[in-house]
């Protein structure tokens, strides 16, 4: 025969059951939210910082080229900035070599 404590127990294992799946499920639904949310927002903000990117990269250049007598829109501060793109270019690799090891 079962008592009325063990009844009122089961009672409460179920709510608290209940409470924890209602719990998981609204954590999966933000979490399938928050991952569409970054599907749609992430290319975007990849694209924003390689904007910027180019634009620091075009002044760091402008500066130096300058710097070193290259005025802008001349042949030579062409090469200059060819110059320092492989110069980068080279660099980036090293870094990229020495986190190998």
């Amino acid at each position: 025969m079962r008592s009325a404590s063990d009844s009122r127990g089961m009672i409460l294992v179920r709510r608290i059951y209940d409470l924890v799946e209602q719990v998981l499920l609204i954590l999966g639904i933000a979490m399938g939210l928050v991952a569409i949310w970054a599907i749609l927002h992430i290319p975007q903000a990849r694209e924003r910082f390689e904007r910027n990117r180019a634009q620091e990269i075009s002044e760091e250049n402008r500066h130096y080229c300058e710097k070193w007598g290259r005025k802008a829109g001349t042949h030579e501060y062409t090469l200059c900035t060819i110059d320092l793109y492989e110069i980068r270019k080279n660099q980036t690799k090293r870094v990229s070599d020495d986190m190998i090891f």
